[in-house]
């Protein structure tokens, strides 16, 4: 039997903490506080866990004992470099989704014990709601179409779309799921302000609260993904329906003038362009004409697409998150 314990960074100039802090609440476990992230280390540290499992594997190195088996659950599939440069030696074994980036880590050179298990975070999407209550609580209409869109912070379409997305999109509901910077970095929360403004404007425009920090239970309502090239676009593969990606996003000056460095230092060129299952726009005017051929072609997408959810996410049976458990045990028998 585990004894559960979670931690989070401390950073003063976020409330992510305290939001994180909210969110396990209602799970049976013991929450490592600190004044200072130096404090929560050696706190850390001092406990000597059996199992420390990590988001991102940076600093793994300083939060663990000699003995602690040190586990890597990536926070996303990922189409940024840094799923495959976030390699830290002290980790024992990673969790991975499927085949496809099992192989590919193993490519690149990457030492650590592999283990496929599937996308735990997908879990929830077997559940048995189909999604109709959600959008009867989100005061949305259940008989018209639903998007779901699902911008990053940098680079994003949300600068380039702007208010033109309320007009472009009234023959929809439209939920917003923001990414988590929009609402935490000053530089990019007129991005949030623009969606508290649109909602206020359009019944058919809902933007979800920070407090709702998974996308995935807004999977079963939306009929349609809008996104940019971003792991959600490969995660709601799962669900066989459509996934309308913007090749149009704001950049700044200098990313505009050295585009090429930019795009190789952040993104995976590869799976960019693996990203060639969906639906594309390169310009808004193009937006509704894109997400009307791609309602249109529902049942033609998920035959098209029916090998790429196994391929890119594994094995999709909600129990992703109960196979790393098993293993975990086995391991510490």
């Amino acid at each position: 039997m585990f004894e559960l314990y979670f931690s989070a960074v401390i950073d003063k100039d976020r409330i992510d903490h305290q939001l994180i802090k909210q969110a396990l609440a209602a799970i049976s476990g013991t929450f490592v506080d600190a004044k200072s992230e130096k404090a929560r280390q050696k706190e850390i540290l001092a406990r000597n866990f059996d199992v420390t499992v990590f988001g991102k594997s940076g600093h793994a190195d300083e939060y663990c004992s000699a003995n602690t088996l040190a586990v890597l659950l990536y926070h996303g599939i990922g189409v940024k470099s840094c799923y495959y440069t976030d390699y830290n030696p002290r980790i024992n074994v990673r969790y991975v989704e499927g085949q496809y980036r099992f192989d590919e880590l193993k490519r690149r050179g990457v030492g650590t014990e592999l283990v496929v298990t599937g996308c735990p975070k997908l879990d929830p999407l077997f559940e048995s709601d189909n999604g109709v209550a959600i959008l009867s609580e989100l005061n949305l209409d259940p008989d018209r179409a639903t998007i779901l869109y699902a911008p990053t912070f940098y680079p994003s379409s949300i600068e380039v779309l702007g208010e033109s997305i309320g007009e472009l999109t009234a023959d929809y509901n439209l939920i917003v799921k923001l990414h988590h910077f929009s609402w935490m970095l000053k530089k990019y929360r007129h991005q949030k302000k623009l969606f508290q403004k649109l909602t206020r404007k359009y019944s058919h425009v809902h933007l979800l609260p920070v407090e709702e920090y998974s996308i995935i239970p807004f999977f079963k309502p939306a009929d349609i993904l809008l996104t940019e090239a971003s792991s959600v676009a490969f995660e709601f593969l799962a669900t066989g329906k459509p996934v309308v990606i913007s090749d149009i996003c704001h950049l700044r000056k200098k990313h505009r003038i050295f585009h090429r460095q930019f795009q190789k230092k952040r993104l995976d060129t590869e799976m960019q362009r693996l990203l060639n299952f969906a639906y594309h726009f390169d310009n808004v005017s193009r937006l509704p004409g894109t997400l009307k051929t791609a309602m249109n072609e529902k049942s033609d997408y998920k035959n098209r697409t029916a090998d790429l959810p196994e391929k890119y996410l594994g094995i999709l049976d909600g129990k992703a998150s109960q196979r790393i458990v098993d293993d975990l045990i086995e391991r510490l028998k």
